[in-house]
C-alpha cells in the first residue's frame, strides 16, 4: 500500500507526520489502585501487531461514529482486559493530548480509579480473550514510582500525557483511603 492509499484508508486520520488510527481521535483508560504500599496503575504492553508495539500505554482505540471519547475508551478498555470494570464515578482525571501536527487529532485519557479486591489486594487483571486479544501482549499493575523505570519502553505519546496524568490523582483524592 502506498503513501496515497494509506492517507485515504477511512480508518485512520490523514497527518502531515503519516496517520493516526481513528479518523475521530482516540481515547482510552489508564486505570489506578491505591493499595496499602501506594498507587499503582495497570499499564498495557502494547502486541507487535499494532503502531509503536512493544511499548507501554494506556488501554485504548478509535472512537466509533456516534460513540463519546469517554464510551470508546470503555469499550476498548473492556474490548482489552478482563478483572476492571471501568466506572464513571471512578474518574480522577482527563488528559487530551492534541497531536504536535496539527492535524487535529486527539487521544483523550481517563484517569479511573479502580477498587480493590474485597481482599484488599489489587484486582485481577489479566488480557481479555477474543477479537481484541491480538493488540495487547500483557499487561502489569506498575507502582508509580516505576512507571517511567528505564525497563519499561513507554509509547512517545504516553511518555508526554505521563505528567498531567500523575498530576490527576497526585491532589486531596489521592490521599482519600482504598473504601473511600
Amino acid at each position: 500500500m502506498n503513501a496515497q492509499q494509506n492517507a485515504a484508508d477511512e480508518r485512520f486520520r490523514p497527518c502531515p507526520a503519516g496517520r493516526h488510527w481513528g479518523p475521530r481521535g482516540a481515547a482510552g483508560i489508564l486505570p489506578y489502585a491505591v493499595a496499602r504500599d501506594g498507587q499503582a496503575w495497570v499499564l498495557s504492553h502494547r502486541s507487535p501487531h499494532v503502531q509503536r508495539g512493544g511499548t507501554w500505554s494506556t488501554f485504548g482505540g478509535a472512537i466509533d461514529v456516534g460513540e463519546s471519547a469517554w464510551r470508546a475508551a470503555v469499550r476498548e478498555t473492556c474490548e482489552e482486559i478482563r478483572g476492571i470494570t471501568p466506572d464513571r464515578t471512578g474518574i480522577a482525571g482527563k488528559c487530551v493530548w492534541e497531536c504536535p501536527q496539527g492535524c487535529g487529532w486527539t487521544y483523550t485519557t481517563f484517569v479511573v480509579r479502580v477498587p480493590l479486591h474485597s481482599s484488599g489486594s489489587l484486582p485481577r487483571a489479566r488480557v481479555a480473550r477474543g477479537h481484541a486479544a491480538w493488540e495487547t501482549a500483557g499487561l502489569a499493575w506498575v507502582p508509580v514510582s516505576q512507571v517511567r523505570g528505564a525497563d519499561r519502553d513507554l509509547h512517545p505519546s504516553f511518555t508526554d500525557a505521563w505528567p498531567t496524568l500523575h498530576e490527576a490523582i497526585s491532589g486531596p483524592r489521592s490521599a482519600k483511603s482504598p473504601e473511600s
